[in-house]
């Protein structure tokens, strides 16, 4: 990968300790934390607090009490019925999930997605009869809804607020194999009855964010050869997979005729969830998650778009809508502005009474509003969300690709030629004829550049 320097003598490599992670003093109000051992309460506290039912207003948790009244038994175990989701898993479906795996950090337990792809074929043997035993009797090993959590500072925050860190969590490799067999059932069994809404792009086979990225350019061009103007509201969900409300989706799977050991595991794997948070060589105490699924989990990008998935299902149709994962988008074109800012306050008032009923909410200080035109006059626009005015602005990042008010793309240009000349430097750098890295190691680093 690196070119070896000419004319210098080899130097014996030194053995580099590894650096250690270090943590600051953590501080909140008055509360200081200074040994790892306080740390990792007070990150434990924190995590916590991001999944709490607290966060609900007080109509959000009388729809759930008076939704679990409606649905007394969705915590019950189902009947096991003849659907081709309910048949023990394959070898073939064992051996392509293990295939599929990326290496990363295993959970508490140690097994590695590298160690299952060695094992001989008496061990995988024995793994698929483990993994059909949990599928039959609906009971998940309890270290599998356990999680190690490992924070991670968020860039440009302040160190010593634990609240500037991210929740990474480590769970257990075989647990994740055993999600990916039964993400891939559950999806295809989902597209192949078309259920999905067909503006949801995110995490779905053969869709992607050019879908949604097209289709509101699309409608921006039309509309401009008819002399109209669009107006575009772009969502940001709050704590999104983290206050995802998790018998709600129960109720949603229920609907949708999802039973018998497909209900039953999916319950099992949401239901009694724990983290341990680990700062240095200390582990906090095991804390209690009550709302959401887990970050980083194979199987949860499934659950979130079907949570999500009738977010836009009241809107009238002559709105342009788009879903990619949490990133949603609604549109609507017209002459007239004024009957065309009536129009998206009304789907406002609708996407609105959803969050209530399903336990999210919407971000209004990240939700923006643009108007798409050619017109040179200036119009005032206003609308709301949970009575409160929404910000105005002039260019958005949508899915990756800059928009601007008249869709000339100066924005996306300016930036993309930004960050190529930064990725160029980069290389520059690290590179030259005679040292440094090679064309391999030069295009890794062009490519992942953020």
């Amino acid at each position: 990968m690196i070119k070896k320097m000419k004319g210098k003598k080899k130097k014996k490599k030194k053995k580099k300790k590894k650096k250690k992670k270090e943590y600051p003093v953590l501080s909140i109000g008055r509360e200081i934390a200074v040994e790892d051992g306080k740390k990792v309460e007070r990150f434990l506290k924190t995590f916590i607090k991001v999944n709490s039912s607290e966060n609900l207003t007080d109509q959000s948790k009388e729809i759930r009490k008076d939704m679990l009244k409606e649905y007394p038994d969705i915590m019950g175990k189902k009947v096991t019925g003849n659907d081709l989701l309910e048949v023990p898993f394959s070898m073939s479906e064992l051996r392509n999930a293990v295939r599929r795996m990326k290496q990363s950090a295993p959970g508490m337990d140690g097994v590695s997605y590298s160690m299952m792809k060695h094992f001989s074929e008496n061990s995988m043997k024995v793994i698929l009869a483990f993994y059909n035993r949990i599928w039959m009797e609906g009971i998940l090993p309890q270290s599998w809804k356990e999680a190690l959590i490992i924070p991670i500072k968020k860039p440009g925050k302040d160190r010593s607020n634990p609240m500037s860190y991210r929740p990474i969590a480590l769970t257990s490799h075989l647990c994740k194999v055993m999600e990916r067999m039964i993400t891939d059932r559950l999806t295809y069994d989902l597209e192949k009855i078309n259920w999905f809404s067909p503006y949801q792009s995110g995490f779905r086979w053969g869709r992607g964010t050019l879908d949604s990225i097209v289709s509101l350019e699309d409608d921006i061009r039309k509309a401009f050869v008819n002399k109209e103007s669009v107006i575009a509201v772009f969502f940001d969900i709050e704590k999104a997979y983290d206050m995802l409300w998790k018998e709600g989706l129960l109720i949603k799977l229920e609907k949708l005729s999802i039973k018998g050991r497909m209900y039953n595991w999916i319950k099992e794997f949401l239901i009694g969830r724990s983290i341990r948070v680990k700062v240095g060589g200390a582990v906090s105490s095991s804390g209690v998650i009550e709302n959401g699924t887990p970050q980083g989990s194979v199987i949860s990008p499934l659950l979130f778009i079907i949570m999500i998935n009738d977010v836009f299902s009241r809107i009238n149709s002559s709105l342009g809508k788009s879903l990619f994962a949490d990133d949603g988008a609604l549109w609507f074109k017209g002459k007239n502005i004024e009957y065309t800012i009536k129009k998206m306050q009304g789907a406002l008032n609708e996407v609105e009474q959803w969050s209530r009923e399903n336990g999210f909410k919407f971000s209004v200080e990240k939700t923006k509003i643009i108007l798409f035109t050619n017109m040179k006059r200036t119009v005032d626009i206003k609308l709301k969300l949970y009575k409160q005015e929404l910000e105005r602005v002039y260019t958005i990042r949508f899915l990756g690709v800059w928009f601007d008010s008249r869709l000339t793309w100066r924005e996306h240009v300016e930036k993309m030629e930004g960050r190529c000349k930064q990725v160029v430097n980069v290389m520059r750098g690290i590179s030259g004829q005679e040292w440094g890295a090679d064309r391999l190691a030069l295009k890794t680093i062009y490519t992942v550049y953020p």
